[in-house]
């Protein structure tokens, strides 16, 4: 027990007073002659002891009466088993798009909130609040019913580890202080949250799960181009179902707002099926995918462009290979070729792609103009020619640090070996190839290179084809020649796949969609000059993403700059370039929770909870202190009552 005002307690030294008065003023009695005074004397005797044992229990009566009073004024109170630390409460507030799915009444989101606001309206304690998207610091109550109304749904997810990682780094700068965090969410499966997370932590974690009523969910996963044709261009549009289903769904298709076409999904007790649109090949087109679904809304749509596409510049430069013609079409390149003798050097500068083909020998000013291409970006292909100038190579490998060319070797070997891994065969094999037509060199150059990555591989397992990353460039050297005397290598089907995936890998063109949250790395076509910057903008936002300029692109990374799904213009001096578009993950797409009951069973420091209220209100009851002001006035008069009962009742 602890006082608020100890220093009244010094009046019950005052109590001796009463005490001094008892002892010092015993009642005087006066002697009487009496003839016979022995049965009166029995009656003295008998009435002088009830009286003194009634000036006790009086005396002992106003001692307690005056005791209580001073006790009471004192203002005693039980103390909280946490008062003397500071409590610090942390409410984690899922606000993840999972969270708009329908409770029992409503929007699980909105809901909580409104919990929120009434269980902490009359609290007097401060709050931290986090969200999936931001923070917010000592806020106390009113301040805490402002923040929450204006809280909005987020498309990023929060896992649960970071989130408790963030709360404890704040917590360490508050000495004696104690956490009570408080996590408010659905607790998705995509969360995996990891036991480890929890248990090291010596906080107060209470976890109130709540969970829509019907937890099946249809959305648009994804669409892709699975055909172009000179006319037209074929989508697939996947829909898909957390549960087996045999609904209907219908889908619209809109091309910049103007409705292009509509079709039925059939799921026949399936989680995915496939939608198929034909739009022209002809026009830049502006797509939007719709779906209606009352579950959640932020996945029943889905945008994506599909622009006509900017022609990469490709400078071949030496031999005139017909095979290079014929995969960098003028559908989707510019392809240019000269011999040395009739290049114009200052093209260099202008192209995304130079292939060294087949020269003997490389000049000086070839070399430099090389060096100064490489230095801004850009692609370089080195094929080399049957009867090379060692000399002139070497120079060329030298200045970007490539290693050096030891010899020339005539003998045959297989392309045996295909580098599976290697980015420039993404998505051209579905499965690994062990036996195929192997092509053959009779001619090969031995090197000795830096920092190189193997391609493919001939038979004796020297690379054929390298590949470097050089500055702002990547750069691919070719072991042999490749014209039919020396090699069959043209007449594989890897040649395809090879040169076309060259020329436009490294070029990270637009895809037709992008992921909100990715850290979306983007080139745009455009040849940016000096002291000009690329802006983004759509109809609520205008901003300049992180930037980088090279030869003929400019690489835009978002950085989580993109808060909303839809298209955003991409504009140089307020001019289009192209146009964007982004939409949210489908992570959460995927109703499925956690049993937090079996994933956490018998964790000391987490309490699994069901109800808002009831968490604020045992918090509170926690926390409050117990004043006993009123039990000591009680007591007090009670013996006050109880003294007028003895002074009625006992008169002796």
């Amino acid at each position: 027990m602890q006082f608020k005002h100890p220093e009244i307690l010094f009046a019950l030294f005052l109590l001796i007073i009463p005490i001094v008065i008892h002892l010092f003023n015993f009642q005087r009695y006066k002697k009487e002659a009496f003839t016979n005074v022995q049965f009166l004397k029995n009656i003295q005797h008998q009435t002088r002891k009830s009286q003194q044992l009634k000036k006790l229990i009086l005396l002992l009566t106003r001692l307690l009466i005056f005791t209580n009073l001073i006790i009471a004024f004192a203002q005693p109170f039980w103390p909280s088993k946490k008062a003397n630390k500071k409590i610090i409460t942390n409410i984690y507030l899922d606000n993840s798009f999972s969270m708009q799915a329908e409770g029992k009444s409503g929007a699980l989101f909105k809901n909580n909130i409104q919990k929120l606001i009434k269980a902490t309206e009359y609290s007097k304690e401060k709050f931290n609040v986090y969200t999936n998207n931001k923070t917010y610091f000592n806020l106390d109550s009113k301040r805490l019913k402002t923040t929450l109304l204006k809280l909005d749904y987020s498309p990023k997810n929060e896992f649960l580890n970071s989130l408790l990682f963030k709360i404890n780094s704040v917590k360490k700068n508050k000495t004696n202080a104690l956490c009570e965090n408080i996590l408010i969410s659905d607790f998705q499966n995509i969360n995996s949250i990891n036991k480890l997370g929890f248990t090291n932590v010596n906080n107060k974690n209470i976890l109130i799960q709540t969970t829509p009523k019907n937890n099946q969910n249809f959305y648009i996963d994804s669409v892709y181009i699975s055909n172009k044709t000179i006319d037209d261009i074929l989508l697939n549009v996947v829909i898909n179902s957390n549960q087996k289903s045999s609904e209907k769904i219908a889908i619209s298709l809109f091309n910049n707002a103007v409705l292009s076409g509509k079709a039925t999904c059939n799921f026949n007790k399936t989680t995915s099926e496939k939608v198929q649109f034909s739009i022209p090949n002809t026009i830049n087109f502006l797509g939007k995918l719709a779906i209606d679904n009352d579950a959640i809304s932020f996945d029943n749509s889905l945008y994506f462009t599909i622009n006509k596409p900017t022609k990469l510049s490709i400078l071949s430069i030496g031999n005139n290979s017909t095979f290079l013609s014929k995969i960098y079409t003028q559908s989707g390149f510019n392809y240019h070729h000269y011999s040395l003798s009739n290049l114009d050097y200052n093209q260099i500068q202008n192209q995304h792609v130079i292939i060294l083909n087949e020269l003997d020998e490389i000049n000086a000013d070839l070399v430099t103009f090389l060096n100064d291409y490489t230095s801004k970006g850009g692609i370089l292909i080195i094929i080399p020619s049957e009867d090379i100038n060692l000399n002139s190579y070497n120079t060329l490998f030298k200045s970007l640090k490539l290693g050096n060319i030891k010899q020339k070797i005539e003998k045959e070997h297989l392309i045996t070996s295909i580098n599976f891994k290697h980015p420039l065969f993404k998505k051209v094999f579905e499965k690994t190839i062990k036996n195929f037509d192997y092509p053959k060199t009779k001619i090969s150059y031995k090197t000795s290179l830096k920092n190189s990555l193997p391609i493919l591989k001939y038979d004796s397992n020297t690379p054929f084809i390298s590949s470097f990353k050089h500055h702002l460039i990547t750069i691919y050297w070719f072991a042999s020649p490749l014209n039919r005397s020396t090699s069959n290598f043209t007449q594989s089907p890897l040649i395809v796949p090879i040169f076309y995936n060259m020329a436009t890998q490294q070029f990270n063109a637009s895809k037709i969609y992008h992921i909100i949250n990715d850290n979306n790395n983007i080139d745009i076509n455009y040849k940016l000059p000096k002291d000009e910057v690329i802006s983004v903008k759509n109809d609520k936002t205008h901003f300049i993403p992180l930037q980088k300029s090279y030869q003929n692109k400019v690489q835009l990374n978002f950085k989580n700059q993109i808060k909303k799904s839809g298209f955003y213009q991409v504009l140089a001096k307020n001019k289009i370039v192209t146009t964007l578009a982004f939409n949210y993950n489908r992570n959460e797409s995927i109703l499925e929770y956690l049993n937090l009951k079996n994933t956490f069973n018998n964790q000391k420091n987490i309490t699994i909870a069901t109800s808002i209220p009831k968490v604020f209100e045992k918090i509170a009851n926690e926390q409050k202190i117990k004043t006993l002001f009123k039990w000591f006035l009680a007591l007090a008069v009670l013996f006050l009552l109880l003294e007028i009962w003895i002074l009625k009742y006992f008169k002796q």
